[in-house]
């Protein structure tokens, strides 16, 4: 099985890679600096990566070439109570993906694997403490993860929108709730790369859904 992942060099899409290197499985990654990858020599031999942006469908299409997967976690961060980083760029980033899995015209379109955010879609899965601090803090960067979530639905392409609480970078506990309308305050980057590895990819669970996922 081969896996594209677009967001590979930070958060949760570092903590896939980490995870998904130890099963053996082909993994792809898209970077802007090779050079300054987070990995050791030793993933990285097990990595193929390729140079350029997710912002440039020229790059995003070398990316995914021959990919039953991909894995597109991209977005801004949040840091204390501001947000730095690309806002907007999984919204350009899914959108060259769709453009570029279409024009292929495979006989087998490969799964997106988006992870989103809980409160994209309503508040139904965020806990009532915490939706001011949404409301104020995250509607910008939610406003770019609605557009990119209606895209993939919209597209006809096998997908699933994985929908985490508040991430932390705690550690790996397997601990975690994740099914539809899940409600809960934090979950672990760690714990979300497990979860799509292990269910998402490897179990094929929640295909055309969008589970939220939380301790």
């Amino acid at each position: 099985m081969r896996i594209a992942v677009l967001g590979a060099s930070r958060n949760t899409g570092k903590a896939f890679v980490e995870q998904a290197i130890e099963k053996d499985l082909q993994i792809t990654i898209l970077a802007r600096s090779p050079d300054k990858l987070p990995f050791t020599e030793e993933q990285l031999s097990k990595i193929q990566v390729i140079k350029g942006d997710a912002l440039v469908k020229e790059d995003v299409a070398k990316t995914i070439e021959g990919a039953d997967i991909v894995i597109c976690s991209l977005g801004a961060k949040l840091e204390g109570l501001s947000i730095s980083g690309d806002i907007g760029v999984e919204e350009t980033g899914v959108k060259h993906l769709i453009e570029t899995i279409k024009e292929a015209n495979a006989v087998t379109a490969p799964r997106l694997i988006m992870v989103s955010s809980t409160g994209v879609n309503g508040f139904y899965d965020v806990p009532y403490v915490f939706r001011p601090f949404y409301s104020l803090l995250l509607t910008k960067p939610h406003q770019h993860k609605v557009v990119a979530e209606t895209a993939i639905k919209n597209s006809g392409l096998p997908y699933t929108l994985v929908r985490p609480a508040l991430l932390t970078s705690g550690k790996l506990t397997k601990a975690y709730r994740a099914d539809f309308g899940v409600c809960g305050y934090t979950v672990s980057r760690n714990d979300v790369a497990h979860f799509i590895l292990e269910q998402c990819v490897l179990e094929n669970k929640f295909i055309n859904a969008s589970p939220s996922i939380a301790y």
